[in-house]
């Protein structure tokens, strides 16, 4: 019978390659988004607490794929990121239909964080065990809720 692999026990740290997918596209939104900075309906940061969150973030997604590959969880934060980027990208979608308008970000997370979000998450369905697929899923939610509170 098959037994899906976790990424506890898959020591091949190539599986991990995809993960660097999210350190390239994070400075697209990025720069997107730095269009919404102190704008009505947009991000309620000033530009210095943008910046400073935005190089934050970076050297935190690298840390972090340092580190799963290190200790064996590249799946489990690519589960993680993909939940993230999904539900950002909506997050976007919903925005743009609530203020009837243009939402920074919602270019790069609808033609980038969606397809790359859910090409992750299909992927991995099947790859992991349910219950390590759904803490990551998880994660992901309470990661964008962070977010949102952060962009807020």
């Amino acid at each position: 019978m098959f037994k899906p692999a976790t990424d506890m026990n898959n020591s091949n740290p190539s599986g991990s390659r995809r993960l660097w997918l999210f350190v390239l596209v994070y400075p697209l939104h990025i720069i997107e988004e730095f269009r919404g900075v102190g704008v009505p309906h947009g991000i309620n940061l000033s530009l210095k607490q943008f910046l400073a969150l935005g190089v934050a973030g970076c050297l935190m997604l690298v840390g972090g794929i340092l580190m799963s590959i290190r200790f064996r969880f590249p799946q489990l934060l690519e589960v993680i990121l993909g939940t993230i980027l999904v539900l950002n990208g909506l997050s976007h979608i919903i925005n743009c239909i609530v203020i009837r308008g243009y939402d920074a970000g919602v270019i790069t997370g609808t033609l980038i964080f969606i397809p790359l979000g859910v090409t992750s998450l299909i992927r991995l369905r099947n790859r992991m065990g349910w219950p390590r697929y759904a803490e990551g899923v998880a994660f992901g939610l309470v990661g964008q809720a962070i977010l949102l509170v952060l962009a807020s």
